[in-house]
């Protein structure tokens, strides 16, 4: 299994990005009715999720591990390019930002930091299987 791994490395890695595309032109096209969902919660309904909680705030550093950070650092490592790690770099600041700052759902109604760092991580991860498909 190891050998398998090592041997088709890079068409996992493709794959996962192509998972992580799909996610994030998913959001990007049902952008407008996610925001008018979070609009449509009351504050009563927001009690109910403590935004404060440390294990919420664990959930949100893991997800945001494997659907951002996680590509950033193989870009990083497979191109070895310094401007994909300055770009690295940036992004990772401002989705560790969102996931740091944008924790209660008023905030959430009110930024539009999630659907930038979409558009920007799908632009990313295009530009990361690209290079992959052409070396």
């Amino acid at each position: 299994m190891e050998e398998y791994i090592r041997n088709n490395e890079e068409m996992i890695i493709i794959i996962y990005c192509f998972i992580i595309l799909w996610l994030n032109v998913g959001y990007l096209r049902e952008y407008k009715k996610i925001k008018r969902g979070l609009n449509e919660i009351s504050s009563v309904d927001e009690l109910e999720i403590n935004p404060y909680s440390m294990s919420l705030d664990i959930m949100v550093l893991i997800f945001n591990f494997f659907r951002r950070w996680l590509i950033y650092i193989l870009a990083v490592l497979m191109t070895g390019n310094v401007i994909v790690l300055v770009i690295s770099v940036i992004l990772f600041i401002v989705s560790l930002y969102d996931c740091l700052f944008n924790y209660s759902l008023e905030k959430l109604r009110e930024s539009r930091l999630l659907m930038y760092l979409a558009v920007a991580d799908t632009i990313y991860i295009s530009a990361f299987v690209f290079y992959l498909f052409t070396n």
